[in-house]
């Protein structure tokens, strides 16, 4: 429950506009009584990502749906259904260019920021306000859609053979206080053509009985030209390699250990994985390619062994009490979708 209740804390707090995150009215503003509340301003959603999300940065030259949330009062978002109308102080960043219910779409303009301000058609008082930007598309990247944990940094991803699913993302630099950070991007009007796949969003293909081969994907971001993208389907992987292995694991602690399955040099995607470990309860996770290992053992050691695809590793761990930090990356930190008036 606690869990529950900190993760609809984050997807609020990621969604919200200055006044929906600070309950007060921005500096500079007037505020109308009806949205005390304040917006939220949920993006377009990431294909490997199941939370609500803030509008990531839009390419330039491509586009971003913006929908408009508010709480009544109850506790509980709906679409909004006040009039209103919507300002892009100029569109340096990003450029308002329909509106459609409680949608706004937006598409990217340079590598500037601007606010995206949400006013009572009635009186022009703010409702709230959201910083948006705009950034020019620089990488590509295929992503595995089925929780698999893989590494940061990797040579490229292979998928077993039949059904498969994958996800398209499109990356940029985006000028933050520190400097600029590669982040992704959004274009929902990017076009994917990959022979024999059915495209399920705007960032996710789906192929009904993929077979061992490479392909082409022709992906067209942004303002960019189409760029071809290989997706390497094999039939089995060549070996299984450990990821990210703790030093040690504590007695009566739960320890996660992740293995990938590899295949001509790349994180093989899509195979059914099993878990053993030597007289200690191991248990698999919501992350098929992890296992939760706890033991009652104060000295030893513990082995545990992964299958996949027809390959096996086995990695033997010490028993300690040490303190251990954890070895997981840091989870990647999502833009809010509140305006100005709701986070603030």
């Amino acid at each position: 429950m606690k869990r529950l209740l900190a993760s609809l804390l984050f997807v609020a707090a990621c969604t919200g506009g200055e006044r929906a995150n600070s309950g007060q009215c921005p500096a500079g503003e007037v505020c109308s009584p009806k949205t005390p509340n304040g917006l939220h301003f949920i993006g377009n959603q990431l294909a490997d990502d199941l939370n609500l999300v803030g509008p990531s940065p839009t390419a330039i030259g491509g586009s971003q749906e913006v929908a408009l949330q508010y709480d009544r009062g109850d506790g509980i978002l709906i679409a909004l259904d006040l009039p209103f109308t919507a300002d892009d102080e100029g569109g340096a960043g990003v450029k308002i260019t329909a509106t459609s219910g409680s949608v706004v779409t937006v598409t990217g303009q340079a590598s500037r920021t601007n606010y995206l301000r949400i006013l009572d058609a009635a009186d022009g008082t703010l409702f709230d306000r959201k910083q948006l930007t705009g950034a020019s598309v620089d990488t590509i990247k295929l992503l595995p859609l089925n929780n698999e944990r893989v590494p940061a940094v990797n040579s490229g991803l292979a998928w077993a053979a039949g059904p498969l699913d994958l996800g398209v993302g499109i990356y940029g630099q985006v000028q933050e206080s520190s400097g600029p950070v590669d982040e992704r991007l959004v274009d929902s009007s990017m076009q994917l053509d990959l022979a024999g796949a059915t495209k399920t969003a705007w960032d996710t293909l789906h192929l009904a009985n993929a077979q061992p081969g490479t392909s082409t994907l022709m992906v067209t971001a942004g303002d960019k030209p189409a760029a071809p993208v290989d997706v390497v389907v094999v039939a089995s992987p060549d070996s299984i390699m450990p990821i990210d292995t703790p030093p040690w694991i504590r007695p009566n602690a739960a320890t996660d250990l992740c293995f990938n399955t590899m295949s001509g040099g790349r994180v093989a995607i899509g195979f059914s994985w099993t878990f053993t470990a030597d007289n200690v309860a191991v248990t698999p996770g919501l992350v098929p390619n992890c296992a939760t290992v706890t033991t009652t053992k104060t000295t030893g050691t513990v082995t545990v062994s992964a299958t996949a695809g027809g390959q096996n590793a086995t990695i033997t761990l010490n028993v300690s009490n040490s303190f251990r930090e954890s070895t997981r990356p840091r989870q990647r930190v999502l833009p809010t979708t509140a305006g100005d008036r709701a986070a603030m």
